[in-house]
């Protein structure tokens, strides 16, 4: 076939992958604490820093009263900082391959306090800047200085009522944000990954709230709540007689019907529900314990703390079905800047603050913004185990008073138990053990003490039960019943690893 001579070809379109571009590595300051609460959460770009291109970073940066400008166009604004707090001098490493490292120093007479120890110089390296510096000028002022990853996407505002729901300043928080409002309009089913305690209903309600089902309630289900033995008329119905006991009711599925099914601890679920999950989501039919198929609307969403792979024993096709895209929820040691927005939002939701605490009260009262950026520094350079659950119950604390009950800057291990410990109730103890799956480690956290002294107080009181209390056959009892390791420790209101420990001996479990 001859080709015309005038034929010319034209270039292609040049499109990106997806996996290409729109990503920059920057320093960023973001205020974490300030007297007017409303300058909490904005941030300044100090300067690129691209490592493969080292001429991007700045040779100085200076922090004080009036420089740097944040994102609501404002500087510091605050007369009780120097003029000049501290500067910032990156360091070229040594070797190509290497990465730099930031000297911070505070100058002559300024009253600074630089990272975990409080002191007046901090040289941070990479990993230091990745996880987030902590800066406190003067009595009132809290800032953290992180390297960042942003993409183009994460500066896009979304809905505002996003920002109240899922309140944070980090740029991890405003991809989440920008995730959602993408997808939540379509009928994708969603996953929602993240460990305990993040928010992960809180996205999922999110995510029901800004789609076209929102004008009927969003249906919950704990697949790890509910015995294996009743998971199948939980999740689709029965009717009278169908087991001993059985009543006509509605299953999550069918109350969930032209709306949004939030199943929870979905990795949890036993085979034998994942099979029945699996022919609902591909037919949109539910089989009715003892009665008929019947035919259902329903969009999933579902959340784990776990991996959902076929390693872990989760079917590889149900996966597929519920996981049109995935949400990733990082835990909070991994956005600091989310620490005081989230509290903050707590204090106006669900704690109560004592009237002479109030930060709002903060740009009148400087011994008020002293007690709490006391707090917001420290809680910069704790691990938050407990993600956001944790965090509330220590802002509960806080607002009345009560933060030395906290070890957030000296390590539980070295605190002793405080007379204040020794006068909590048993009750009050109870209640954050149950808030922490019944785990050692984040409730002596809480409390703040040694995990030896919680021990003691456990052990003090007939109430409370530990692992090694049990006998052999309670443990076996339990496991027979119920879908999961977890839902046992649950219901046995014992820690969850502990008891993987245990059923390894027992020789249950090969595996911890």
């Amino acid at each position: 076939m001859a080709v015309p001579k005038d034929v010319v070809t034209k270039p292609a379109l040049r499109t990106l992958d997806f996996r290409e571009g729109g990503h920059s590595s920057s320093l960023r300051l973001t205020i974490v604490f300030h007297p007017d609460l409303h300058r909490i959460g904005h941030w300044s770009i100090l300067g690129d820093w691209e490592a493969e291109r080292p001429e991007t970073i700045p040779s100085e940066v200076s922090i004080g009263r009036y420089f740097p400008q944040f994102s609501d166009r404002r500087n510091l604004e605050d007369e009780h900082v120097s003029r000049l707090a501290c500067r910032l001098k990156p360091k070229r490493p040594k070797h190509a391959e290497g990465c730099f490292s930031l000297r911070i120093e505070s100058a002559e007479h300024a009253e600074v306090r630089v990272g975990a120890g409080g002191h007046a110089g901090f040289i941070a390296d990479h990993e230091s800047l990745v996880r987030g510096v902590p800066l406190r000028l003067s009595h009132g002022i809290v800032l953290v200085l992180r390297l960042i990853h942003s993409h183009a996407d994460d500066d896009k505002s979304p809905p505002e009522c996003l920002n109240t729901m899922l309140p944070g300043a980090s740029s991890e928080m405003a991809r989440l944000r920008h995730q959602i409002a993408l997808v939540a309009p379509t009928t994708l089913p969603i996953l929602i990954q993240g460990e305990s305690g993040v928010g992960k209903e809180r996205v999922a309600l999110a995510v029901h709230d800004l789609s076209a089902r929102s004008s009927r309630p969003l249906v919950v289900m704990n697949l790890a709540a509910i015995p294996q033995d009743l998971a199948a008329a939980e999740l689709f119905g029965s009717v009278r007689g169908a087991y001993t006991g059985a009543i006509d009711r509605q299953g999550a599925f069918q109350r969930a019907n032209q709306s949004t099914l939030f199943l929870d601890e979905i990795a949890d679920a036993p085979i034998s529900i994942q099979v029945q999950l699996l022919r609902a989501l591909e037919q949109g039919e539910v089989q009715i314990l003892g009665g008929l198929m019947q035919t259902v609307d329903v969009r999933i969403v579902a959340a784990t703390d776990q991996t959902t792979s076929e390693e872990n024993g989760f079917r590889k096709a149900l996966h597929h079905r519920i996981a049109g895209f995935t949400l990733v929820i990082p835990p909070l040691r991994q956005r600091p800047e989310d620490i005081a927005p989230q509290a903050m939002a707590m204090l106006g939701r669900d704690v109560e603050v004592s009237e002479s605490l109030n930060p709002s009260k903060s740009s009148d009262f400087p011994e008020i913004a002293a007690h709490w950026a006391r707090f917001f520094f420290d809680a910069l350079t704790h691990d938050w185990p407990g993600n956001s659950r944790e965090l509330r119950h220590a802002v509960m604390l806080v607002a009345q008073d009560k933060g030395s009950l906290l070890p957030l800057s000296t390590d539980a291990k070295d605190r002793p138990p405080s007379k204040e410990f020794q006068s909590l109730s048993d009750q009050h103890l109870e209640e954050v053990y149950r808030a922490q799956h019944y785990e050692i480690a984040a409730t002596a956290a809480i409390l703040g003490l040694s995990r030896p002294a919680l021990y003691r107080r456990l052990e003090a009181h007939d109430s409370f039960v530990l692992v090694d209390d049990l006998a052999d056959t309670d443990i076996l009892e339990v496991m027979a019943r119920v879908s999961s390791v977890k839902a046992a420790a649950l219901e046995l209101k014992i820690s969850h690893h502990a008891l993987r420990r245990r059923l390894r001996r027992l020789g249950i479990i090969t595996n911890v």
